[in-house]
């Protein structure tokens, strides 16, 4: 998570959202931001909103083992030592259509230069296997998070966080941005960080994944009753 404790306001990302895009945005828009746990390689963070509010000790659960003098210890040095941001804390994240996503993600990292062998079974999985192995991985192993999860959906910060549509990001932003008060010197965000192969149409890959894109689709359940519900009643009834 990318935050800026002057403003209050963070950015969590999910992998293949216009991560390095709105991190861009997000600098030049709050100059002290700063990530919660910094990536050595990349500029870029994949940090859970959970994580991220555990390591920012702003999530109550990371004090429930502590006494009361304990949990007023840390709060104490949080507050005046490691200036840490102090609730509400307002968290802006980007979502796509999943099985967008998921091709979207398995070609970046098929065709990236990590340098070494990639340790991460998923990854691995995407550089050398196919899509079905990839997606297996994935979402039967539950090895990539469900948007809900990593965003914290119902947790304590989600009445304070917006998520946005990658398929309208410049307009989302620019509503947010209205809602919120935010003045920034961006006028339009830059396509960053892109792939070397965009993939357009999605059909052979759901061919070849045949069952397992039903078991994508269910996985990010949440994700597809978020978009029923939030749709114009026209748009539902389409």
């Amino acid at each position: 998570m990318l935050y800026s404790r002057r403003h209050g306001i963070a950015f969590a990302h999910y992998p293949k959202t216009a991560g390095h895009s709105m991190v861009k945005w997000f600098r030049a828009t709050f100059p002290d931001a700063a990530f919660v746990k910094p990536d050595p390689i990349h500029p870029v963070s994949h940090l859970s909103v959970r994580e991220s509010l555990d390591r920012l000790g702003l999530a109550p659960q990371s004090l429930r083992f502590l006494g009361r003098s304990g949990r007023n210890a840390v709060d104490s040095l949080a507050r005046h030592i490691l200036s840490f941001p102090r609730p509400p804390l307002r968290i802006i994240g980007v979502v796509r259509e999943p099985l967008a996503m998921l091709v979207s993600l398995f070609e970046y990292w098929k065709s990236y230069d990590f340098g070494a062998e990639p340790i991460t079974p998923l990854i691995a999985a995407a550089k050398t296997g196919s899509f079905p192995i990839f997606l297996e991985r994935a979402i039967l192993r539950r090895e990539l998070p469900k948007y809900n999860n990593f965003f914290d959906v119902g947790g304590q910060a989600w009445g304070n966080t917006r998520l946005l549509d990658l398929e309208s990001l410049d307009a989302d932003l620019a509503a947010l941005s209205d809602e919120w008060g935010i003045e920034t010197p961006v006028t339009s965000l830059d396509r960053c960080n892109v792939g070397p192969r965009q993939v357009r149409d999605l059909s052979p890959y759901l061919d070849e994944a045949g069952a397992l894109a039903t078991a994508a689709r269910s996985y990010f359940g949440w994700y597809y009753r978020r978009q029923t519900a939030t749709a114009s009643p026209a748009r539902r009834a389409a």
